[in-house]
């Protein structure tokens, strides 16, 4: 049975009223990502109060990949694509943080910038590092931006006491997500999902420990 023009609007209803009242971010998720693939243009303003409001990294930037969907539709099938990444990263918990460890799975990543970059290789790097901001955010809900930039600046620094290589690794991937310099930041931090001052922030953490490799 075909589906009418209203029962379609219908179901944007359904899904914008999920996005904007469940209580489960996985919920809110989905249903920014089904408005995205239904390509709906009412359901813009919906989208963009969550990419804005919502608390939750991974639902804003489902909405920030449903906003590109709705203006490409062509790319859905670059997003649905399997990640051929399978490299994982380590940050290790340092300070008043217990010795659990923060994993980042390259599998759960995805290609949801790829569109956004002109380099593959940046794209990929975002993607890697979004999602391990989106779990250190989901081990401590209660951390304040300040406090997350604090645990990975705390982390690199015992990474590069007790592990220079996995340090020189997470130098290396930083380095391809800030590759556009601070004016890229503009296009990263959005990419990231976090406030352009966290971005600037987040280089600035980068960029003094870049200057303890050989040669800088």
């Amino acid at each position: 049975m075909a589906i009418t023009p209203e029962n379609q609007q219908a179901i944007v209803q359904i899904l914008c009223k999920q996005l904007r009242d469940s209580e489960e971010p996985i919920i809110r998720a989905k249903a920014a990502l089904s408005l995205g693939k239904l390509g709906i243009e009412s359901a813009i303003p919906e989208l963009y109060h969550a990419v804005s409001t919502d608390p939750d990294i991974q639902v804003r930037l489902s909405a920030i990949d449903a906003l590109v969907l709705i203006a490409k539709p062509e790319l859905i099938t670059l997003m649905t694509e399997p990640s051929k990444n399978q490299n994982t990263f380590h940050i290790n918990q340092v300070g008043s943080i217990n010795n659990d460890e923060v994993n980042i799975q390259g599998d759960m990543v995805g290609f949801q910038y790829n569109y956004a970059f002109s380099d593959p290789k940046q794209a990929e790097a975002v993607s890697e590092f979004s999602q391990q901001l989106q779990n250190i955010r989901q081990q401590y809900p209660e951390a304040s931006e300040a406090e997350i930039l604090d645990i990975i600046q705390r982390a690199l620094a015992t990474i590069y006491q007790d592990n220079p290589q996995e340090w020189r690794g997470w130098v290396d991937l930083l380095s391809l997500v800030f590759a556009g310099g601070v004016e890229g930041i503009k296009i990263v931090a959005p990419a990231l999902g976090i406030p352009i001052a966290m971005a600037q922030r987040l280089y600035e953490i980068y960029d003094r420990n870049r200057n303890q490799l050989p040669g800088n």
